[in-house]
């Protein structure tokens, strides 16, 4: 780990391992996300000290079971936030896309020293802070806990300026994939539509068009890129990709295939 050349460094995980611990076991189930997020942190923090040069390492699940195997074509929206595992063929990308995943905010109050830290959503409108809870903690200072509440719907609008040097950004990347049927006497047959799944940091570039993978990722909701209106109800489901193991030779032998760039709807 000391001798890590790359900034960023996928830390694999065999899903067996984690299951192990009934603790993590129920994170896995219900909160993906949360687990996902605190176990890089604790990660990182944890190997710090060891590093010789700025590295990040990036959690990535590996192994999942048989009982996670679904085809893309049977997702529904019941399947929201659940993980699976995916055997598919990537018929398109974008670029590499730049993502604010952390913004950092500082009290523009004078004499206020407080820096809050947002995470923010993939393709969603950037989130500010609340009150400043020291700005707020100085107005309410003296006051009787009746005052108090009558005092906190009317505390002064709070003012934030973003620390540049404190932003993450992380590379993000748009695959089309399809379902693949693997059939050793002739050409692998294709699912009938076309999915799109989000990969991040050292995945980014690193499966060209043609590529047959087996995707571990988690079902999540977005919005029409093509809505006409800011309320449009309907959505579409993306896979967030939490790891990838190569099947097979990159693909040349399919039926049918409309090769593009980008994804059908991005």
């Amino acid at each position: 780990m000391s001798t890590c050349e790359e900034e960023i460094f996928s830390f694999e995980v065999e899903w067996n391992d984690l299951c192990a611990d009934p603790i993590i076991q129920g994170y896995l189930g219900d909160s993906l996300d949360h687990f996902m997020t605190i176990a890089e942190t604790v990660l990182n923090d944890r190997f710090l000290h060891f590093m010789q040069r700025p590295c990040r390492l990036v959690l990535r699940l590996n192994g999942l079971t048989e009982d996670h195997k679904r085809k893309l074509d049977s997702l529904r929206m019941r399947d929201r936030r659940k993980l699976f595992t995916f055997d598919t063929l990537v018929v398109g990308r974008t670029p590499p896309l730049g993502y604010l995943q952390r913004a950092s905010y500082a009290c523009a109050a004078k004499g206020c020293d407080y820096i809050g830290q947002i995470d923010q959503r993939l393709a969603r409108q950037r989130e500010s802070p609340g009150q400043c809870p020291k700005c707020a903690e100085r107005y309410l200072a003296g006051l009787e806990p009746e005052e108090r509440e009558m005092a906190k719907r009317y505390l002064p609008r709070p003012s934030y300026r973003m620390v540049d040097e404190d932003l993450r950004y992380i590379d993000v990347q748009y695959l089309s994939v399809m379902d693949v049927n693997p059939d050793s006497e002739g050409p692998w047959s294709l699912g009938d539509h076309v999915w799109t799944a989000v990969v991040d940091e050292d995945f980014v570039d690193a499966y060209p068009v043609g590529s047959l993978v087996r995707l571990h990722a988690s079902v999540q909701v977005d919005h029409l890129p093509e809505r006409t209106f800011d309320k449009d109800t309907r959505r579409v489901m993306v896979l967030r990709v939490e790891g990838i193991e190569m099947l097979d030779e990159p693909a040349t032998h399919f039926d049918e295939v409309t090769w593009t760039s980008e994804p059908a709807w991005r």
